[in-house]
């Protein structure tokens, strides 16, 4: 079998990309994009699509569901790796790109166990979270001194948790905020953070936007591509 590498394509800027996954991509036989359905379309490659214009791959597009259904995502991911093992028969290089980092939420690590059970050999490389992307624009600390930091997605279910967690912890990363929009704002009102929170979409593309107006938040349609961090004043201070 051939060698596959989970690739972290970071937030949405192509010149986040490392230079280790760029010449790896113009190296692999096969780039595999995952799409949430037939059709879809993969962002993960349009933050590439430039740069591999001139590039030998092959394109192969693999749909994974939005959904929580266990038996169904495990089938999924299943068929995925079998798929993937045979466009890798042989001497054969693959690259599977995922937003931002492979490690962070990534359909990838989802997937691995069963590509490594097929054989394939795997190698992950990192890329830039969105989350230190949106930290960095702002010329925000994520955490500074003793303080932690605490990164985590916002469930679709109830949410009557994500109060408790802003006051325990310094410094919260919301991944998937638009999961549950409703409870993250209410949250945020009732612990008195109107003023200590940032929301960015689209990190790092020309559709990114900025909110840190808390009515403005109260009334935008959250889209899925987002991340949402706040920073506890308060409990700095102790």
């Amino acid at each position: 079998m051939g060698i596959l590498y989970g690739i972290g394509v970071g937030p949405g800027d192509p010149e986040l990309l490392t230079m280790k996954a760029h010449r790896i991509l113009h190296q692999a036989d096969v780039i595999f994009c995952p799409e949430k359905e037939a059709g879809a379309g993969s962002f993960a490659f349009d933050i590439i699509e430039e740069l591999v214009k001139e590039a030998k791959a092959e394109i192969v597009n693999l749909v994974y569901p939005m959904h929580y259904h266990g038996e169904k995502l495990q089938t999924m991911w299943e068929m995925n790796a079998g798929v993937i093992a045979g466009y890798l028969e042989g001497d054969r290089t693959g690259a599977f790109i995922t937003l931002g980092d492979p490690a962070v939420y990534s359909t990838f690590m989802y997937t691995l166990p069963y590509i490594e059970r097929r054989g394939v050999t795997v190698e992950v490389v990192p890329g830039v979270p969105s989350f230190c992307a949106v930290a960095d624009s702002m010329k925000m600390p994520l955490a500074a001194w003793s303080e932690d930091l605490l990164v985590m997605p916002v469930g679709r279910k109830g949410g009557g948790d994500l109060g408790e967690i802003l006051r325990q912890h310094d410094n919260v990363v919301f991944m998937k905020p638009s999961a549950n929009q409703e409870a993250l704002v209410r949250a945020i009102r009732e612990n008195g953070l109107e003023d200590s929170f940032v929301l960015v979409t689209k990190s790092g593309t020309g559709e990114e936007r900025l909110i840190t107006d808390f009515e403005e938040l109260e009334q935008y349609d959250i889209p899925y591509l987002s991340t949402v961090i706040v920073k506890n004043p308060r409990k700095r201070g102790k």
